[in-house]
């Protein structure tokens, strides 16, 4: 339910600080991973939409701190990714490499967001990665805009 809300919310077009502002306290006191992988992408969805600058380095701040969880940090570098025209640091590239993991794909799977890219091959998470580190690459059919 509160992945459902999260995703449902960052769609919404009206009140964006006072949804923002609510993922970010609860992302404090999340306790459930997925939930918590949810928030991250759900900011990183309304700041796309709205065009906040500001949320990429959040999310620059949240993948590259090795204390945050790994479905944080996962998460936080999709979102990046999707806010940034910058190349992919090798750091990220890093994190990803070592925490997107199958364990983390199963994790995430029933996110909205990876269901909305998944195929029968192949996972929302391992795609997203593929289209966002590989774009152009034919090995994979990668979606275009992991976020449509």
């Amino acid at each position: 339910m509160r992945t459902a809300t999260a995703y449902a919310l960052a769609a919404a077009s009206d009140r964006v600080q006072d949804i923002l502002t609510a993922f970010h306290s609860r992302l404090l006191a999340e306790y459930n991973p997925a939930v918590r992988a949810s928030l991250v992408l759900a900011i990183a969805q309304l700041a796309r939409a709205h065009q906040d600058r500001g949320t990429a380095v959040w999310m620059r701040a949240l993948w590259s701190d090795p204390a945050r969880p790994p479905e944080v940090r996962v998460s936080a570098g999709l979102g990046w990714m999707c806010l940034t025209v910058l190349p992919v640091p090798d750091e990220l590239r890093a994190v990803l490499e070592t925490l997107a993991t199958d364990e983390m794909a199963r994790l995430m799977a029933p996110l909205p967001w990876m269901r909305a890219v998944e195929t029968a091959a192949i996972s929302g998470l391992d795609r997203c990665l593929h289209a966002m580190l590989r774009p152009g690459a034919a090995d994979i059919q990668a979606c275009e805009d992991p976020w449509s």
